[in-house]
């Protein structure tokens, strides 16, 4: 009997490998399309604060507060500080109601503002933001400055994902 060195793995270690693999696999890809989404939720709740907090100082100071919204790149989170009554996007693009514009007006729609009174009302408006296929929308009501959010499903435009 010769006592012979097998190197090299068997069929079975080879497919538990795979198996293991395709597991992990399976548990990542799903997450990995949700962290868009994650993204512009943050995103949206950033932007309700400020809407919010500048809501809330009108009424309590009896004066009159401006909430701002600028669009921002991706990277403009590492270096912008947050300042109260503004807002600015980290990737995400706004527009102002969910209208399409012309290429005119879009160049001057990088920057919008609703006016919060002291009475509790708005001048009102709706801002969409965009963050890759991902669209969400907040509402602020003229009458009550009531602030309602959503995260809008476009399946036609990520292809269904």
């Amino acid at each position: 009997m010769s006592n012979r060195y097998n190197a090299g793995f068997s069929l079975l270690e080879l497919i538990l490998v795979m198996v293991i693999i395709g597991m992990a696999v399976a548990v990542v890809i799903p997450r990995l399309s949700n962290s868009e989404v994650t993204v512009l939720k943050a995103q949206v709740r950033e932007a309700v604060a400020v809407l919010n907090y500048a809501r809330r100082s009108a009424i309590v100071e009896a004066k009159q507060k401006v909430a701002s919204f600028y669009e921002g790149k991706e990277d403009a989170a590492k270096t912008s500080k947050a300042e109260p009554g503004k807002w600015t996007s980290h990737g995400a693009t706004l527009q102002w109601g969910g209208n399409y514009l012309s290429e005119d007006e879009e160049e001057e729609s990088k920057t919008f503002e609703i006016i919060f009174y002291p009475e509790g009302g708005s001048s009102g408006g709706a801002i969409v933001l965009t963050y890759k296929y991902h669209k969400a929308k907040i509402t602020v009501s003229p009458i009550t400055g009531k602030i309602e959010s959503e995260i809008l499903d476009h399946e036609e435009d990520n292809g269904g994902i």
